[in-house]
């Protein structure tokens, strides 16, 4: 393994093509939320259920495009956290990015943990033991190689996708049984739902994480940040709508495998106990996308200094940032051995709208102070200088933010103030690297 020379991170290897990099978008969007978010969403708003994850969905792709905007201009593996250093300088950089690697160590370990309750569901052993191995293991393929880790990855988002394409295909007669137009709470209850699943988009962003790694990064990464969006969009919406037409929301509501009970009650017991086994493949692969495209931003701000240089330290021989993977993977053990970290990830929802909220906001200010550099993703409509859909996604995140439980807000804070802190004694006062 080479070190780091001259305080300066080797670069990383193109080795990903395009739809490479959008079925990795794909695979970590998916993940498992999906098999269990549809029972929560059905008991906030009822048979309407499915306008609240398009209502989530056209939030996410207001955001999916300023980033597509953002990393045709910056394509940087730093991503959120070069953007907020162009536009607002190092130490929003720093703390965007400090909020950005800790929504993947807490959510890595968080995913393990559900991916352990399956494996151990079907087969047995420890839940904790197998987390824990998983995360190694995932951790391991991370460092071999980014070409093996999307290959892989790649594959098990087919696996995720054909589980949902399964449910749609089972449930299809049993659509106009229900009143798809219903809803039990009203529009709050319609926001509060768009609230809670606006996270199963979750993901999105981690393709800019890529853009050191991808060919041609200013058309490839907006284009499969497109693709990953509209693909999980109407599988999402699809399948929502034929959960609540196989199965009752009431049932629903209170089910911690819906989807597996929505293809029991439309086919039989094999099917859905198939399911039980995708879900596997789609947590699985969370996992591995989150240890693979986290340490990737901790490598850029390596590279920009927003880091100590060792952080951004490439195996040459591999092409990966193994320095970041292995930190990473060590800390995500450290959560996921609790065996409970439940109220610890819900700051992820903190992190995520702080993050939007930020990259929104520098697609515009940008605009401004940057007027006159080179756009191959450009968004509009504009009024002036302003673009419209940051405007939507900035208003968005901060709608939904408002629908938060007040314990994921309190823990937010205090990750926010964490990195706050951990600027004044990480950031250098050198100027950042020029991107190459």
């Amino acid at each position: 393994m080479e070190s780091v020379q001259s305080g300066t991170p080797e670069r990383l290897h193109r080795t990903i093509g395009p739809m490479g990099a959008s079925l990795s978008g794909i695979g970590i969007v998916l993940g498992a939320g999906i098999y269990v978010l549809i029972g929560e969403a059905a008991s906030e708003v009822g048979n309407g259920a499915w306008l609240a994850f398009f209502i989530g969905a056209v939030l996410a792709a207001a955001t999916g495009l300023s980033y597509a905007e953002l990393t045709s201009t910056i394509p940087e593996a730093a991503a959120a956290a070069a953007f907020a250093e162009e536009s607002f300088g190092a130490r929003v950089g720093f703390v965007t990015g400090w909020l950005d690697v800790v929504v993947n160590l807490i959510g890595a370990p968080a995913v393990a943990l559900g991916f352990a309750g399956y494996f151990s569901s079907l087969i047995g052993g420890d839940q904790v033991l197998v987390a824990v191995l998983t995360i190694a293991l995932c951790a391991l393929i991370a460092v071999v190689g980014v070409g093996e880790t999307i290959r892989l990855a790649s594959l098990f988002a087919l696996v995720e996708a054909g589980g949902l394409v399964l449910v749609i295909i089972v449930g299809v007669p049993f659509l106009g049984d229900v009143d798809l137009l219903q809803f039990d709470h009203g529009a709050a209850g319609l926001l509060a739902g768009a609230a809670l699943v606006f996270f199963a988009y979750e993901g999105f962003e981690e393709i800019a994480t890529l853009s050191e790694e991808v060919e041609n990064p200013t058309r490839n990464i907006p284009l499969a940040l497109l693709i990953a969006i509209s693909v999980t969009t109407l599988l999402y919406v699809a399948v929502t709508a034929i959960a609540v037409s196989v199965v009752p929301v009431a049932e629903l509501a209170g089910d911690s495998s819906p989807l597996a009970s929505v293809v029991r009650v439309a086919a039989n017991d094999r099917l859905a106990d198939a399911l039980s086994v995708v879900a596997l493949f789609a947590t699985f692969n969370t996992v591995l996308l989150l240890l693979a495209t986290g340490p990737r931003a901790m490598y850029g701000m390596a590279r920009r200094r927003l880091l100590p240089a060792v952080v951004g330290t490439v195996w040459v021989a591999r092409g990966t940032p193994w320095i970041a993977i292995v930190s990473s993977a060590v800390v995500a053990v450290g959560f996921a051995v609790t065996g409970d970290i439940g109220f610890v990830a819900q700051v992820t929802n903190f992190a995520v709208f702080i993050l939007f909220i930020v990259v929104n906001a520098a697609v515009i200010r940008l605009r401004f102070s940057q007027p006159d550099r080179p756009r191959p993703f450009r968004l509009r409509p504009t009024v002036g200088r302003v673009p419209l859909v940051p405007i939507v996604g900035l208003g968005g995140a901060l709608l939904l933010s408002g629908f938060m439980e007040r314990e994921a807000f309190l823990v937010g804070l205090l990750a926010l103030a964490i990195g706050i802190a951990a600027s004044f004694v990480f950031l250098r006062e050198a100027p950042p690297e020029e991107a190459a």
